[in-house]
């Protein structure tokens, strides 16, 4: 059972790994330039999203269903091939685009071409694959859980998790002076890697006692990557007072000045992935309306997206080290220094390979916190996800 759990854990979050890539400023390019279809790009999202509604369900048959573990198999390695393929085309167009010598431009065009276009070849293969791998849901019993394909991330809140808030001091005292600063009214944004606690960064200093004091109104709201202009004003609107009933975004728009208007406000937009202009632009007229060192923090996986929101410089968030990511573990793992030496050992290679991501050493500890037996705590060590670890993390 824990390495089904586990298993599901990282498949979940490999699904994310391939779709940030599929974010990426090159893959972005690729689509503006008209070498990859829109209409595959959307295939692909598409079945990740059908494949992450039905993979909770394959984990758990897997254990008493050979053709449900054969599946996973499957699927795990068209994962990789796909990640690879949007790997392989990033990679080649940071070179190509990092080189200067004209001469050797001018080769590496050609050869990247005709690499890319290859590439695509494969992009649309390996989408044919997913899809087949898809349709076999039925035929072994799969249950999918109908949903919105945004709403597979589980929508965060304000409340705070402090069990993975290690070796964060110096993240949250910059965020803090960031949003205590009077002097200007800002869009701060905090980027990073999916996995790296910036939700839970921003959930601490929404919490914290010196900006309760600072603002007047605070409002979270959790965008994620459906991003519908009337629905987050609304959301906003709800978390400022009771907001008008009604779809009219101009009436929204008036209900949302009048209440900001006059008030030092702070706004979190958690997990933010549009890069549309015009849709950023439209939710910020009403907030434009507040008193002079209002905030709005932004987290967002995407360098673009920050870019796009920023009006000081994006924060960005890194890796923890592992001694910090250890503490992470343990403390969620309630193992204590004086406990079980051999399962400090186990438990410390597990925390190497999470790569210094608080959020996958605080899922597997919360795994193994009422498990004592080494066999469990072996069985996710060696588990055959961890093969393809530099990928996943």
């Amino acid at each position: 059972m824990a390495a089904a759990v586990v298993g599901e854990a990282f498949l979940s979050a490999f699904i994310e790994v391939v779709l940030d890539r599929l974010a990426s400023p090159e893959v972005v390019d690729l689509i503006r330039g008209k070498k990859i279809d829109i209409n595959l790009v959307q295939r692909l999202k598409n079945t990740l999203y059908a494949v992450e509604a039905v993979l909770n369900d394959a984990e758990q048959k897997q254990i008493h269903d050979s053709s449900v573990n054969n599946w996973l198999d499957d699927l795990k390695d068209a994962l990789y091939v796909a990640d690879d393929i949007l790997d392989h085309i990033s990679t080649k167009a940071a070179l190509s685009k990092n080189n200067k010598q004209v001469t050797t431009v001018n080769y590496f065009s050609r050869l990247f071409n005709f690499e890319e276009k290859n590439m695509v070849h494969k992009l649309e293969d390996i989408v044919a694959r997913l899809e087949s791998i898809l349709k076999l849901k039925h035929i072994i019993g799969l249950q999918h859980i109908a949903t919105h394909h945004s709403s597979w991330r589980t929508p965060s809140t304000s409340l705070e998790d402090r069990s993975i808030l290690f070796g964060r001091d110096h993240d949250k005292e910059a965020i803090l002076k960031l949003l205590l600063n009077h002097h200007n009214t800002a869009v701060i944004p905090i980027v990073g890697m999916g996995g790296l606690g910036k939700t839970t960064l921003a959930q601490f200093v929404y919490n914290h006692d010196s900006i309760k004091q600072e603002f007047d109104v605070q409002a979270w709201v959790c965008v994620s990557d459906d991003f519908d202009v009337l629905k987050v004003t609304k959301l906003i609107a709800e978390e400022v007072g009771n907001a008008c009933n009604t779809n009219n975004l101009n009436i929204l728009h008036r209900d949302l000045k009048e209440k900001l208007t006059g008030k030092r406000f702070l706004i979190v937009l958690d997990d933010v992935w549009t890069e549309d202009d015009d849709s950023w632009n439209s939710l910020l007229k009403p907030l434009q309306y507040g008193t002079m060192g209002s905030k709005i923090l932004v987290t967002t996986r995407i360098e673009k997206v920050a870019s796009m929101v920023q009006t000081i410089q994006p924060y960005s968030l890194h890796q923890l080290s592992e001694e910090d990511c250890w503490s992470v573990f343990a403390n969620n793992a309630c193992l204590s220094p004086d406990q079980n030496r051999d399962l400090q050992k186990i438990g410390k290679e597990i925390v190497r390979k999470c790569k210094g991501l608080p959020l996958a050493a605080q899922s597997l500890g919360r795994l193994l916190r009422e498990k004592r037996d080494i066999r469990d705590w072996n069985s996710i060590l060696n588990n055959n996800i961890w093969e393809n670890k530099s990928k996943i993390i």
